[in-house]
């Protein structure tokens, strides 16, 4: 009797061996589709990603424009002479000895 019981039970798991197995590999499947390489977790890391990246880029476009309108002035057919000669003057500091200039302090 005791034989028969061990054979029985042998029976039942090999019946139930498949059903385990293809559960095991679901739950394999789904630990990986949300915490995978590929996973849900990691999407949502590069759309957080995708959006600071964004903001950046963004940023930097509004600078490039900003120096590309300076780069526009400087430029031999729309450069404005009085502008240059104001810019040299305060960048190097310089003034004709006809000149009375007055620099103030921009901090209060």
């Amino acid at each position: 009797m005791q034989r028969f019981y061990n054979i029985s039970k042998l029976q039942n798991f090999k019946g139930r061996a498949p059903v385990l197995a293809l559960i095991a590999l679901y739950a394999y499947l789904a630990f990986h589709a949300f915490s995978g390489s590929q996973g849900v977790i990691r999407w949502m890391d590069y759309a957080d990603r995708r959006d600071s990246l964004q903001m950046k880029l963004t940023a930097l476009e509004g600078q490039r424009e900003m120096l590309e309108t300076q780069v526009g002035a400087l430029k031999a057919d729309g450069l404005d002479l009085d502008v240059l000669d104001v810019e040299a003057r305060k960048k190097l500091y310089v003034s004709d000895t006809k000149e009375l200039t007055i620099w103030l302090d921009p901090t209060p």
